[in-house]
């Protein structure tokens, strides 16, 4: 938050350049699935409850929080349609290059509906699609260098 506030003060109160719950819904539909839907919903609504209260449950308010569970889980699915199939269960080998990819186009997604939703203009919407990438790169520094530094010790 400091950094921010010195970075890009204008958005410190809704918006974070380092967004970390969207790389775990990220790595969580990698490695999950669809499953994956039903291990986030509780968190995500319940973080929403906790900002909005019950007013977030009106109308385009819960429809934006939903959005936010969806928005990993389908990119993952709308690749695999692709013949790109990232995920986990398919037991091959996937590069952080592919999921930093779908994260981003998960962002893309995640961004368009909750501007959709919220009504953001395109400043919000950039300040939240750069807080999902910034999320998801540092979900991702942390588990490589924690793997590498559980190698090391074995």
């Amino acid at each position: 938050m400091p950094v921010q506030t010195l970075v890009l003060p204008e958005f410190v109160h809704y918006a974070s350049i380092l967004f970390l719950p969207h790389g775990v819904r990220v790595l969580t539909a990698w490695l999950y699935g669809w499953r994956a839907l039903f291990l986030l919903a509780p968190s995500a609504l319940l973080t929403h409850a906790y900002l909005f209260g019950t007013t977030g449950f009106s109308g385009g308010y819960f429809f934006g929080a939903l959005f936010g569970i969806f928005c990993a889980t389908s990119s993952f699915w709308l690749f695999a349609k692709l013949g790109m199939d990232f995920r986990q269960e398919q037991a091959k080998l996937t590069s952080w290059r592919e999921i930093l990819m779908t994260g981003s186009f998960a962002s893309i997604i995640n961004v368009s509906g909750t501007s959709y939703f919220y009504g953001f203009e395109i400043q919000s919407a950039s300040a939240y699609f750069i807080g999902d990438l910034g999320g998801l790169l540092a979900c991702m520094v942390i588990l490589m260098l924690g793997f590498r530094w559980l190698r090391r010790t074995q």
